[in-house]
C-alpha cells in the first residue's frame, strides 16, 4: 500500500511538471485556442445578455413543455439551420468575472494528477500480468489514450473543437501518463497474493 501511494504521489507530480511545462515552454497549452481581436462589443453583450454563470451553446433549441414530438423536431431543425448561417459555438461564461487564481488553479491541478496516478498505481498492483516494468510502463501510458478517446474526440466531433487543440491535448495527456508511468512502474508491482 505505501509503494502505491507513493508511486501515485511521485507519478502525479512527474505528470504535473510535464504539464506545466507543455503549457507554458511549449505551443500545446494554446494549441488551437485564439482570442478575440476586439472582444469589446462581445464582452458588452454578454453582459447583457447572460446573468447567470454557466456553459452556454448557441444557436439553442427553443423547446416548450407540452410540445409534440412533431414540435420538437421542427424546432431542432430550425436550431439546425440557424447553426449552419452561424455564428454558433459554446462559451463558459462567469458575467461576475473570475478569479485565475494560479496557486489555487496549481494546486487543484497537482491533486488531480495525483489522484490520476494513484488510480493508475492500484490499477497495476490489481494486476496479475504486468509482470515486467516495459508491461507496467505500457499499460499506464495506455491509460494517457483515454482522455483523448472519451473527452478530447468527442468535443472535436460533437462541438467542433479545434483539431489541433484535441491532438495537442491527447498529445500532452499521453505524454504525462508517460511520464508518470515510468515511476508507478518502478514502485508498484503486482500484488503477490493475486
Amino acid at each position: 500500500m505505501k509503494r502505491i501511494l507513493l508511486g501515485g504521489l511521485l507519478g502525479g507530480l512527474a505528470m504535473f511538471l510535464w504539464e506545466g511545462l507543455a503549457h507554458e515552454a511549449l505551443p500545446l497549452g494554446e494549441a488551437g485556442i485564439k482570442g478575440l481581436s476586439d472582444d469589446t462589443p462581445v464582452v458588452v453583450s454578454i453582459k447583457a445578455s447572460v446573468k447567470e454563470p454557466g456553459f452556454y451553446m448557441f444557436p439553442w433549441v427553443e423547446e416548450t413543455s407540452g410540445m409534440t414530438g412533431a414540435q420538437k423536431q421542427e424546432a431542432m431543425q430550425r436550431t439546425m439551420e440557424k447553426a449552419k448561417q452561424g455564428p454558433a459555438g459554446l462559451m463558459v461564461v462567469h458575467p461576475e468575472g473570475r478569479d485565475y487564481s494560479m496557486p489555487k488553479l496549481l494546486g487543484v491541478q497537482a491533486v488531480l494528477d495525483i489522484l490520476a496516478m494513484l488510480l493508475a498505481a492500484a490499477l497495476v498492483a490489481w494486476s496479475a500480468v504486468l509482470k515486467s516494468y516495459g508491461s507496467r510502463v505500457l499499460f499506464v501510458a495506455a491509460l494517457g489514450l483515454l482522455p483523448g478517446l472519451t473527452v478530447h474526440l468527442p468535443l472535436w466531433n460533437w462541438y467542433a473543437f479545434p483539431a489541433a487543440y484535441a491532438m495537442a491535448q491527447i498529445f500532452v495527456h499521453v505524454a504525462g501518463f508517460l511520464l508518470g508511468a515510468l515511476v508507478v512502474a518502478a514502485m508498484v508491482r503486482p500484488a503477490r497474493y493475486i
